[in-house]
């Protein structure tokens, strides 16, 4: 279904929640099975609190989530609480969950975790609405993986905003211990053109 004009003209506002009980069951499963440091539940709503503060000055007056709304030409009609949690699993978008701790048991940095939220973000927003788009990119990359087809857009159009807020690319750009799905779909980007699948994005959607 198309959303209508006044969806359209609303902005969608992420609120940052302690995810109890999933952070309590995490922590138990790092105790019972010897997995190492998980932070204490006061570490946890320490960094929820720093990243509120951190995503409230990164999308001043909206602004962050305006150029999402702009790029993708799609406004999620799905809520978007971002749980927190301590670790031993990855960020994601449904539901939309921010682990304090990465796969090496560290803290995202400041700018990792901005970046996370904006790549979990897109997919969301690209999720909306988009069956056309979706069903060309299955026969176009049907030799992919779907993880690599699920992420060439995604990776483009952070690379997009990225460029527009940070002036440089995204972090995954020059990373070598990322999955292969992904690997595949930055190389895709790399050469295809952020710009080039972009506009294919944008003409296969419904506007």
């Amino acid at each position: 279904m198309i959303q209508d004009s006044e969806h359209m003209t609303s902005i969608p506002k992420v609120h940052f929640m302690y995810a109890y009980p999933l952070d309590i069951q995490r922590r138990k499963l790092f105790k019972l099975k010897d997995l190492g440091y998980y932070p204490s539940i006061e570490e946890v709503k320490a960094t929820l609190e720093r990243w509120k503060d951190i995503w409230s000055n990164i999308n001043t007056d909206d602004v962050l989530i305006k150029i999402l709304k702009d790029l993708t030409k799609r406004n999620p009609t799905r809520s978007l609480e971002c749980f927190v949690f301590g670790g031993g699993l990855n960020p994601m978008s449904k539901p939309l969950l921010m682990p304090v701790l990465n796969n090496y048991r560290e803290p995202y940095s400041d700018d990792e975790f901005v970046e996370i939220m904006i790549h979990e973000l897109l997919h969301i927003f690209v999720s909306t609405d988009t069956q056309t788009y979706w069903n060309m990119i299955r026969k176009a990359y049907l030799d992919e993986d779907v993880i690599t087809q699920n992420h060439i857009i995604v990776y483009a159009m952070l690379q997009e905003v990225c460029s527009i807020i940070f002036k440089k690319a995204p972090i995954d750009f020059s990373r070598e211990d990322l999955p292969d799905g992904y690997i595949r779909a930055i190389k895709i980007v790399r050469e295809k053109g952020y710009t080039h699948l972009i506009k294919e994005y944008h003409e296969l959607i419904k506007l």
